[in-house]
């Protein structure tokens, strides 16, 4: 379970997974809490999804801006679902205080990706 105190640093998330050469690829996300999971939307087109798919474990490194030395990582099995209505997408817009008409990324084959925390490691 993500301690309280430690949510707000996944406003400075970092998506960890294994690159198809098998080398570690980390992106900077945006990513939403609900309850325990962590949840995200991706489009088809990035290579994060292709990753994902092919391993589905990921992990989500995050610093808190406030505090630098408050830090946590959330390591876990991933799901993916389509979101074709792109509920998923609106809800993370939402959270980082924009919406679906100002958001510049693609919209086509968007996914909703649920990481189920296995290990959750929070320092600070």
């Amino acid at each position: 379970m993500v301690p309280v105190r430690h949510a707000a640093a996944l406003a400075e998330g970092h998506a960890l997974d294994d690159g198809p050469t098998g080398h570690p690829q980390v992106t900077a996300i945006w990513v939403i809490l609900d309850g325990d999971l962590v949840v995200t939307s991706l489009a088809s087109v990035r290579q994060k999804l292709k990753n994902l798919t092919a391993h589905p474990q990921a992990t989500v490194f995050a610093i808190d801006p406030a505090n630098p030395y408050r830090t946590l990582e959330v390591r876990g099995d991933v799901t993916i679902e389509p979101d074709p209505e792109f509920e998923t997408l609106k809800k993370v817009l939402r959270a980082y205080g924009t919406d679906l008409a100002s958001f510049p990324g693609p919209l086509e084959g968007r996914v909703t990706i649920t990481l189920r925390p296995t290990r959750v490691v929070a320092l600070g």
